[in-house]
């Protein structure tokens, strides 16, 4: 028995399904997916754990190639390599050279078989600009017409082109649209996709920017599918003429707020909806494009009965006055404010559960009580204090997640606090939370905190040490504590080279009459002043609060206080037993996401 045949047979599939992910689920390119063939050769049972991964997607790649790649290379004694020496054609030139010509696997998936499914169409493009003028040659010289795709439910798009020169593409008109001849070239891919993949059922995006042109065929594609369609999460370029029916199995949407609203009106079944995820939003949108039903219309109601996520990201919150806005509506303030939006409609999301809004406008001082009776357990909430601050307390009462980042001149330095402190007074059952605010000024926090089973808290905002400490000591159930700056960090005293050699570490912080948390098991101090220059303020917070905290068990701090860490805690230890139970690490080894990351 060889070595290879006495290696588990899970490890040969763990191998397997490393070496193909990324070629056949995300961005590899066709020439790395042949070379799934070496791999496949290698024994029949490599070859039986690689075919299905190779014939579960069909790759379209627009691919440049060298000119005249396909030629033999000439003798040295031709006459026509006097070609290269000429002045009027440089070499380096005439080296560099591109063609551009659509590829697939087709080929290979005929060679394969059929004992898988192919589930997925991916189209792609890394080094050019998409031409389609010709797609619809290109993939019948393939013999793609004679492939099987009717088990095909899923088209990806992946365009890795820099924007700068997409947009700078002789297919794209001086006002930033794709010319004539490129639309009818992506209308007619798009037919031609359409027949033979008729089972589509979602169109989705692997890198959200994706080109003008790429948009184009996207487009078109969404208007043959729309009725079909479950997911769609790839950027629009809206055509003038475009013609959108009745969208009733639509499950998962990610669209810019302005092409939404060229759809038309009553076009998108809110009721099929789980996952809706709004970007580009002004202050005059609408939710006209989404359909009510039968019910909700005489209740003058519009009910996203399923929808389980939402994420409203607004372009600008400051480019209209409240009377500009108010007078363009006509209407009553109490309802247009509570809808956000013209739509008069009452909107109600009665199993929302997830809930992204960034920069909301001040227009719409009421928009949160349309959240107030849904189930929320997460919620992210960003943009300037003075909108912010009209937070719905109540929206806090089931949340496990919450992630609030404002910003505000240091005239609403007060007001922040106290909005901080009314968020912390109220009932929540909240287990992780991130507290950011961008602003200098110190925050303070009450002595009523009610967030007794948050397990997870990162700060962001410049706080004195015994206020993080007074925090964190209202906290019973807190494991994991960050802390991005403390209040005076700006400006701190340098510490000195020699500083570690003289300074006397028993006497160098005060010892904390008693603990302040005996539930903290991870600490994350990155505070320090800007640039490399440890400073002794910051330092002295590091150690008072690795003091006050002997239940820490991981400290994570920055590179220029690590040393002074170790020296601390090396000499302190025999004093404060709990102090050699901590592991140092430097803070760019650790995650410090935001607890919102569930919405991206």
């Amino acid at each position: 028995m060889t070595y290879l045949e006495k290696i588990d047979n899970r490890i040969f599939e763990r191998i397997v399904n490393v070496a193909c992910y990324q070629t056949t689920n995300t961005s590899g390119r066709l020439s790395v997916y042949k070379e799934l063939v070496a791999l496949a050769s290698v024994s029949r049972q490599w070859h039986a754990l690689v075919q299905p991964h190779m014939q579960s997607v069909l790759i379209l790649e627009y691919q440049t190639v060298p000119a005249n790649s396909s030629q033999k290379p000439k003798s040295p004694k031709s006459k026509r390599r006097a070609v290269w020496k000429s002045p009027s054609i440089p070499r380096n030139e005439a080296a560099l050279a591109k063609e551009h010509a659509w590829n697939t696997n087709v080929g290979l998936l005929q060679i394969l078989g059929k004992q898988t499914p192919i589930s997925r169409m991916r189209l792609q493009c890394f080094d050019s600009i998409p031409d389609f003028s010709q797609f619809v040659s290109a993939m019948d010289a393939a013999g793609l017409a004679r492939c099987s795709l009717d088990s095909v439910t899923t088209i990806e798009i992946m365009d890795q082109l820099d924007l700068a020169v997409a947009i700078k593409a002789s297919s794209v008109t001086e006002n930033g649209t794709v010319s004539k001849r490129h639309v009818d070239a992506s209308r007619v891919a798009a037919a031609y996709l359409s027949q033979h993949l008729p089972n589509v059922q979602q169109i989705t995006s692997l890198s959200w920017n994706i080109s003008l042109q790429s948009q184009q065929l996207v487009t078109h594609l969404a208007q043959l599918y729309f009725q079909q369609l479950h997911v769609l999460t790839v950027p629009l370029a809206m055509p003038a003429d475009a013609q959108f029916k009745v969208a009733s199995n639509l499950t998962k949407l990610y669209v810019d707020a302005n092409v939404l609203q060229q759809l038309g009106n009553n076009v998108i079944s809110a009721q099929q909806l789980q996952v809706l995820k709004l970007h580009n939003v002004d202050a005059f949108f609408s939710w006209e494009a989404f359909a009510s039903n039968t019910n909700s219309n005489i209740r003058n109601e519009l009910d996203f009965s399923n929808l389980t996520a939402l994420s409203i990201k607004f372009s600008n919150d400051n480019v209209v006055t409240t009377t500009d806005f108010y007078s363009s509506l006509g209407g009553s303030k109490y309802n247009v404010r509570v809808s956000m939006g013209r739509d008069r409609r009452r909107l109600l999301f009665p199993r929302l559960q997830t809930l992204n809004v960034c920069k909301l406008p001040y227009t719409y001082t009421d928009a949160w009580r349309m959240f107030v009776d849904s189930p929320l357990k997460r919620l992210a909430v960003a943009g300037p204090y003075a909108h912010v601050r009209y937070i719905e307390p109540r929206l806090l009462r089931n949340l496990d997640v919450l992630d609030v980042h404002t910003v505000g001149a240091d005239k609403h330095s007060g007001r922040f606090t106290s909005f901080i402190k009314s968020l912390l007074d109220e009932e929540s059952p909240v287990k992780s939370a991130w507290l950011r605010h961008a602003e200098l000024f110190p925050l303070s926090v009450s002595r009523q905190v009610k967030w007794q089973h948050l397990t997870e808290l990162c700060i962001s905002a410049y706080m004195p040490t015994l206020a993080v400490l007074s925090l964190a000591s209202q906290l019973p159930s807190l494991l994991r504590l960050t802390v991005q700056r403390i209040a005076h960090d700006t400006c701190e005293e340098e510490l000195d080279q020699p500083f570690i050699d003289g300074v006397n570490w028993e006497t160098f912080v005060s010892v904390p009459n008693q603990p302040s948390s005996l539930s903290i098991r991870e600490l994350q101090l990155h505070m320090g002043g800007e640039g490399s220059v440890p400073r002794i303020p910051t330092l002295q917070a590091i150690c008072y609060i690795l003091l006050c905290i002997p239940s820490a068990q991981l400290l994570a701090i920055k590179q220029m206080y690590w040393k002074y860490a170790c020296e601390f805690i090396k000499h302190c230890s025999n004093v404060h037993p709990h102090l050699s139970n901590v592991k140092l690490v430097r803070h760019v080894f650790m995650a410090t996401k935001s607890p919102s990351v569930f919405l991206e």
